[in-house]
């Protein structure tokens, strides 16, 4: 790994972290033993509905304290004093946090847990869930393992903001927004070893709406063991810029447009827009991706897909491949290095305008 992607990675997830609020509801005053061993989760029930009660925060101290089963954010504010504010899941089956209501918060904490032997899709299993929360926030949180995701939207959360935080080692998707949700800023996170994609739009066939109004930018997403590492597969109105995307090991694209088929069908993507973003060491042979894919698998075509300005480096296979029913795809001013393979193109519905000269990629803010 470059000095760039080391400094990116250190800076970016838990720099200015936020202090303790002043005044709040203290978990250890609700019965709360924080010593790492005892179930402390009727303690959180308790501060989390004192503190939705009387409008203020609860605070985790810095400290380990378990739980044994899902801790429920209900319009209510769940916060630390930073990664040694320590929430550690006793039971890897029942170790999530579930959001709901208006502005739900999340912040400032490390979470753990007894690791998961096996990926599994629960909803029990994911370490954030938010079920149809509005204004919700999820912040300087560290999440270091999970049998499922390690943040997940459901039930069309909507109006929220993913930032700081570090997630690693999920046997499944780093940060999965599914299920409608719409209007999210996902910002300044850094995602990494995931066993699936690292941030990813998804859009099932029969999902009542797609997710839409997406923005993603500053994130560092890098080392996927599986999966892609950002992907857009039936989002709307998608902004991915300003990212930095690192060393897939699945050998598979590191940013993936698509429509894809098989038992987990999605919609085509829509009006997705990828520039500014810089891809090192992806693609590969065994999956046939490029570092960059917009991809159709036939049910239903992309369509306003564009890539501007994004700086390729080094992928294994080719650069960018485009392939499928697609309409209105524009890749533009793009740079390629480091392959004998820049493009391949198989689709008429393709305008390519070549990289002339000028800045490219990612840079640090």
């Amino acid at each position: 790994m470059g000095a760039l992607a080391s400094g990116l990675a250190a800076a970016y997830p838990l720099a200015g972290s936020p202090s303790a609020p002043a005044q709040a509801v203290r978990l250890v005053d609700h019965g709360a033993a924080c010593d790492g061993r005892t179930d402390d989760g009727p303690a959180l029930a308790r501060a989390l509905a004192r503190g939705r009660a009387l409008r203020l925060p609860v605070l985790v101290p810095d400290r380990v304290c378990a739980y044994a089963g899902v801790i429920r954010v209900d319009g209510a504010t769940l916060t630390g004093s930073g990664p040694d504010s320590v929430l550690h899941a006793l039971d890897w089956r029942r170790s999530a946090i579930f959001m709901s209501g208006e502005s739900p918060v999340v912040s400032n904490l490390q979470l753990t847990g007894v690791a998961a032997p096996s990926r599994r899709a629960d909803w029990e299993m994911t370490r954030i869930t938010v079920f149809g929360a509005t204004g919700f926030v999820i912040d300087h949180v560290t999440i270091d393992g999970a049998a499922a995701a390690g943040i997940q939207t459901a039930d069309r959360a909507m109006h929220g903001r993913i930032t700081h935080n570090v997630v690693r080692n999920t046997l499944s998707d780093g940060i999965h927004l599914t299920g409608g949700a719409s209007h999210i800023l996902v910002e300044d996170n850094l995602v990494e070893s995931t066993g699936d994609d690292g941030i990813a739009v998804i859009s099932y066939r029969d999902d009542p709406a797609r997710v839409s109004h997406v923005t993603a930018r500053r994130n560092v997403v890098r080392d996927n063991r599986w999966g892609r590492n950002m992907s857009v597969v039936g989002g709307e109105h998608v902004l991915y810029e300003n990212n930095l995307l690192q060393n897939n090991l699945a050998g598979r694209a590191c940013l993936y447009i698509a429509q894809d088929g098989g038992e987990l069908a999605t919609k085509g993507s829509l009006n997705v827009v990828a520039r500014r973003n810089t891809l090192e060491h992806c693609g590969g042979f065994l999956a046939n991706h490029g570092a960059a894919m917009v991809f159709s698998a036939g049910q239903e075509a992309n369509a306003g897909i564009s890539l501007l300005d994004n700086d390729v480096r080094d992928p294994r296979l080719v650069g960018i491949r485009v392939a499928g029913p697609n309409s209105d795809v524009l890749l533009q001013s793009n740079r390629v290095t480091g392959t004998m393979w820049p493009l391949d193109v198989r689709d008429p519905a393709v305008r390519v305008i070549p990289y002339a000269g000028g800045p490219v990629g990612h840079a640090a803010d």
